[in-house]
């Protein structure tokens, strides 16, 4: 080589371009092609309390910071406190406590400060309730003589707090009292308010409190319910008259005694000076509580208690109330009232006047608890927590109308049942999942699992059962659109709605000639109104179609005389309009006519072509290539290819199915590449790249990444994710097949000429998830015999060639082979040169692969006879784009060797 001529030499540090054994793998990320866990929901502390067998939430209460508060009784655990700090989604319990609580109150004006009352004691905490400790004993005697605390009520005072404490005696004719609790005393003790011969059921005090000094009791004699107050050193009534409830607003007090609890709510131009003020009350009194509105007036008057009749526009003359909870003016205050005996919530817009109940009100059975979120009037955002089977924290956004359960859910996941990922799962990452445990439950994700929202159940009115989910095609397009299927009032029905699950719709399937119903044994859905029903009606299998959401249906066409297992929709349907359904008895059919008529295939069959239960699948190449796919469930059958208007009988294609495999699930993703799941235990789902490939498709087991005795029931495919359901250990599983794509190839660049003979190195970059490579040379295109020495596996993205032939056009292609294949890539060519072997310099230092080198390395190489210099390139590039180091042209190095000036990156590869 001539003087003054330069020779360029690549460096790499962490990863080599020389395709050595020495050169670091290729790891694979732990969530990429294997098997792994979706969070779903559960119970315990590690999840965040999201299901909470036996919770029986009460005395929800919020802290001026938003954090919530609830006595929580979950079977998990003896703590019997809870809070939230992000609205409901997770909680914990808080301050190790372990009694019965009876009320929670928080200080308005301290965020840390927090009350709970048993049925004898009061505790107070200033850590947001981290600890606690008791206030002096026994306010009023609670505790003894069947004198026990009610209820508790906190506000500002001086520095600190006073603390209100209500009480009853359970004797007939033996009465409790309200109890005050000066925080700022030297030695605090409880103070009695002398309220007379009453029960107490309820106190608040005024959110004016510091300047009015009111303090408002719901109480009882034991015959009537009276609201009373009392202001600053005044007695009980002296200075407001006390209210008698009005039953039926005749103007005549109505004999009500309250005997389980009552609840006081303020709006928020509540003034106590004022001698037109308002206020709200709520009681539950066995039957004939309700809602109340009270009218102040000065004593010795009596004030107006006037029932707001709550669900008197649903035939209900009285509801026992047991929360209310109320926000802005008067006159057109918002209220929630949480019913005692359901878990109905009721809602007023006009201050109480008129009233409406949930159209999907939250799941429990009793004492529903209502809070509003401080910005309730513009988000609508309030809580709900219920008691009984079923029981749960619940949030609506639109006021109430709607609700959906988020924590503490009495429920379980034992089966997973129907699981429908949004068409767009890799933009907004919305799943929705159906389980059972006795009750159905919908659930739905926006984060791909991280957080559940359950939006609605078999409990709620009008559900039997849920069996299925199914999401629009057009969801998130402008639509929100989603179906479910299952029964109500024994009837097969399906649910529709616009809303992305917050509110459905009831309708029944009927036959358009009989009317009578028909079963739902398989769907299959097309767009926002349009769906197919597959049916038995004893002799035939029969497909319905409608496209009206299930107001009207078509005739049912026949396929076939057994039930139906299976039915698919072509890739093309809208403008094919080809349907492929399988029966339980072997035998497929078809339909090119929009479901109009079915025929069997193969056309001419006499007997069922396959056996057992079938899926069936068609090929994204249909248009194409006419190729349909069927699997049977029964044991060590086959994957099954026919080729319509061509094949006279199916062909089995999956050779390499395990030993007492059972497929029961069929799906093709848009790259062609065939999915199944194999209902066997630990039978994992079967692969395959090839399925048209006439030769003889190569299908995989996957298995990685799933526990001992794994089942995978069911198959859902979004882009290249895949989901299935472990029935064996009750898990939802998702596998990412990044090996779905092809490797890349980089260099040599595509028809390159002039390639030396020696020395030559395929490059290509690496794939996600692949951990092994092989790769294949050849001097022509079909790669059908490949030399010895033109192909082998490695664990880099790059491999040395053996010395080649001048001249002469070669052909290379590289594919993954571990943990799965992928696609070979595509065909690539160079041709290399007449010339005589160009020689290059050898890399000294650093070594090929090395790691933890210096951020100022020494760079060394081998020199080459007749060069005064040389180009040294350093790169995060492997194309060495954007060079780090460019030593070049005027800049050339004078030696074989260079001491970086240079501070490269820590953890990163350089070329």
């Amino acid at each position: 080589m001539g003087r003054g001529c330069f020779v360029a030499v690549v460096l790499l540090l962490l990863m080599s371009w020389l395709g050595l054994t020495t050169l670091a793998p290729a790891v694979a990320a732990p969530d990429e092609v294997e098997w792994s866990r979706v969070n779903i929901p559960a119970e315990g502390a590690g999840s965040d309390w999201v299901l909470a067998d036996g919770s029986d939430i009460q005395h929800l209460t919020m802290a001026i910071d938003g954090t919530l508060y609830g006595y929580v009784n979950p079977s998990g655990t003896s703590y019997t406190l809870f809070k939230s700090t992000d609205g409901g989604y997770s909680w914990s319990y808080t301050g190790k406590v372990e009694d019965t609580i009876v009320d929670i109150a928080t200080a308005p004006d301290d965020a840390d400060t927090v009350y709970y009352a048993t049925s004898s004691n009061v505790s107070q905490s200033t850590d947001a309730g981290s600890s606690f400790s008791q206030l002096p004993l026994n306010p009023g005697g609670a505790g003894s003589n069947n004198i026990e605390i009610t209820s508790i009520a906190v506000a500002p005072l001086d520095n600190r707090h006073t603390i209100a404490v209500g009480t009853r005696d359970t004797d007939n004719s033996q009465y409790g009292g309200v109890y005050l609790l000066d925080e700022n005393r030297l030695i605090p003790r409880w103070l009695d308010t002398n309220l007379g011969n009453y029960d107490v059921y309820a106190v608040a005090f005024s959110p004016n409190f510091l300047a009015n000094w009111q303090l408002v009791a719901v109480v009882t004699d034991e015959i009537d319910t009276i609201v009373t107050s009392k202001v600053g050193d005044a007695t009980w009534g002296a200075t407001i008259g006390n209210a008698i409830l009005d039953k039926d607003n005749s103007g005549t007090p109505t004999s009500v005694a309250v005997t389980t609890s009552a609840d006081i709510a303020f709006p928020g131009d509540y003034d106590a000076t004022s001698e037109d003020y308002v206020l709200f009350i709520a009681i539950d009194a066995g039957g004939d509580g309700d809602a109340y509105m009270i009218e102040g007036v000065d004593a010795p008057d009596s004030s107006i208690a006037t029932d707001l009749n709550t669900g008197s526009d649903h035939g209900l003359s009285n509801i026992d109330v047991t929360t209310l909870a109320v926000t802005g003016n008067t006159a057109t205050a918002n209220l929630l009232a949480g019913a005692a005996t359901s878990a109905q919530v009721y809602l007023s817009t006009d201050g109480g006047s008129d009233w409406t109940r949930s159209t999907k009100p939250p799941t429990g059975q009793s004492k529903t608890y209502v809070l509003m979120a401080p910005d309730f009037s513009t988000s609508g955002r309030a809580y709900a927590a219920t008691g009984g089977t079923e029981s749960a924290f619940s949030t609506t956004q639109d006021g109430g109308v709607t609700w959906k359960q988020i924590g503490l859910i009495d429920t379980a996941i034992s089966t997973i049942l129907d699981l429908a990922p949004s068409p767009n799962y890799s933009q907004d990452n919305t799943l929705f999942m159906l389980t059972r445990d006795g009750e159905d439950s919908l659930w739905r994700s926006l984060n791909g699992g991280t957080e559940w929202e359950r939006v609605y159940s078999s409990v709620l009115p009008n559900v039997d059962s849920i069996k299925w989910v199914e999401l629009s095609p057009q969801y998130d397009d402008g639509s929100q659109v989603l179906f479910l299927a299952g029964t109500w009032d024994g009837k097969p029905a399906i649910w529709k709605s616009e809303d992305d699950g917050q509110s459905f719709v009831l309708r029944f399937t009927h036959d358009p000639d009989t009317s009578d119903a028909f079963s739902i044994d398989i769907w299959a859905v097309v767009n926002d109104d349009t769906l197919f029903i597959g049916s038995f009606d004893g002799s035939n299998g029969l497909v319905y179609h409608t496209t009206n959401s299930g107001w009207s249906y078509s005739e049912g066409a026949i396929a076939g005389s057994q039930s139906l297992s299976s039915i698919a929709l072509s890739p093309n349907y809208e403008q094919d309009e080809t349907i492929l359904v399988g029966n339980t008895n072997g035998w497929i059919y078809w339909s090119n006519d929009n479901g109009a008529s079915f025929e069997p295939l193969p056309p001419d069959a006499t007997s069922p072509p396959l056996a057992g239960s079938i899926t069936v699948a068609f090929d994204p190449e249909f248009s194409n290539n006419n190729t349909v796919y069927a699997a049977s469930s029964t044991t060590d059958k086959d994957v099954y290819r026919f080729i319509i208007n061509k094949d006279t009988e199916w062909e089995g294609i999956d050779s390499t199915l395990p030993s007492g495999g059972m497929v029961s699930q069929l799906v093709a993703s848009a790259d062609g590449i065939l999915y199944a799941t194999n209902l066997k235990a630990d039978g994992g789902m079967e692969r395959c790249l090839d399925p048209t490939y006439s030769l003889g498709p190569t299908f995989e087991t996957v298995t990685r990444g799933l526990d001992d005795g794994a089942t995978l029931t069911g198959l859902w495919l979004r882009d290249n994710t895949l989901w299935s359901a472990d029935s064996h250990n009750v898990r939802l599983m998702t596998f990412n097949d990044t090996l779905a794509l092809p490797v890349t190839l980089t260099s040599p660049l595509n028809q390159t000429g002039g390639t030396g003979i020696g020395n030559v190195n395929l490059d290509w970059e690496t794939l996600k998830g692949a951990t092994t490579y092989e790769w294949q040379l050849d001097y022509n295109t079909d790669f059908s015999t490949v030399p010895s020495g033109f192909e082998d596996d490695t664990e880099a993205s790059s491999a040395r060639l053996p010395e080649l032939e001048q001249a002469t056009t070669y052909y290379w292609r590289v594919r993954a082979t571990e943990p799965v294949l992928s696609p070979w890539s595509a065909e690539w060519s160079f041709t290399t040169s007449l010339s005589p072997t160009v020689i290059t310099p050898e890399l000294y230092s650093p070594k090929a692969g090395a790691t933890g080198v210096a951020v100022k390395p020494v760079f060394q190489w081998s020199g080459i006879a007749g060069a005064d210099s040389y180009e040294l390139i350093v790169s995060t590039n492997p194309a060495l784009a954007n060079p780090t180091i460019a030593k070049i042209e005027t800049y050339a190095l004078p030696s074989t060797a260079w001491q970086s000036n240079v501070s490269l990156n820590y953890d990163t590869t350089y070329y």
